[in-house]
C-alpha cells in the first residue's frame, strides 16, 4: 500500500497558484476569471498567483508544464488549483517532473480532464482533490457580466 505524502493545510496568507495546465478559460471572458480571483482572495485569505500561461489560449504544451514544474519547485506557493480542464491537457503530463512535486509536495486541486494530472500526481503519492475550478468560486452575481445573461 502507499503511503501518501501529507502536506499542510493552506492558510490565510498563503499563495496559491493559478495555472491552465490546458484550456487558459480564464481569458474567456476575463472579467469573470478577474471576479473569481477576488472572491477566492477575500473568502479565504488566499493570495492566488497566476503564471504566465494562465492567461493564454495559445500556450505551449511545454510552457504549460514549466508552469505546473514553477509552481511545485516554489516553496512559496503552499496549493495548486487548475482553473478547468481541456482535452489535451494529455499531451502535458510527460513534461510534469515528479521529483520537483516531491521536494514540495502541496495540495493540487481540478477537475475534468485534469485527472490526467490527478493520476500522474497519485504516483508521487500525493493527496489530491477533484474540484473546484475557479468557475466555483465566481459564485453568485455572474449575471453582472453580459456574458452570462
Amino acid at each position: 500500500m502507499k503511503s501518501f505524502v501529507s502536506v499542510p493545510k493552506a492558510r490565510p496568507g498563503d499563495r496559491i497558484a493559478v495555472l491552465s495546465p490546458s484550456f487558459a478559460a480564464p481569458s474567456i471572458p476575463a472579467a469573470v476569471h478577474d471576479q473569481a480571483m477576488r472572491r477566492l482572495a477575500e473568502g479565504t485569505g488566499l493570495v492566488p498567483i497566476e503564471f504566465p500561461t494562465t492567461r493564454q489560449l495559445v500556450a505551449t504544451t511545454e510552457a504549460r508544464a514549466a508552469d505546473i514544474n514553477a509552481a511545485f519547485a516554489d516553496p512559496r506557493i503552499r496549493a495548486v488549483i487548475a482553473t478547468t480542464g481541456g482535452d489535451d491537457e494529455v499531451t502535458v503530463v510527460p513534461h510534469v517532473d515528479t521529483a520537483i512535486v516531491r521536494n514540495d509536495p502541496k495540495p493540487f486541486f481540478g477537475y475534468s480532464d485534469n485527472t490526467n494530472l490527478h493520476h500522474l500526481l497519485w504516483g508521487v503519492p500525493l493527496y489530491l482533490f477533484v474540484g473546484p475550478g475557479r468557475g466555483l468560486v465566481a459564485g453568485p452575481g455572474m449575471a453582472d457580466f453580459p456574458c452570462h445573461e
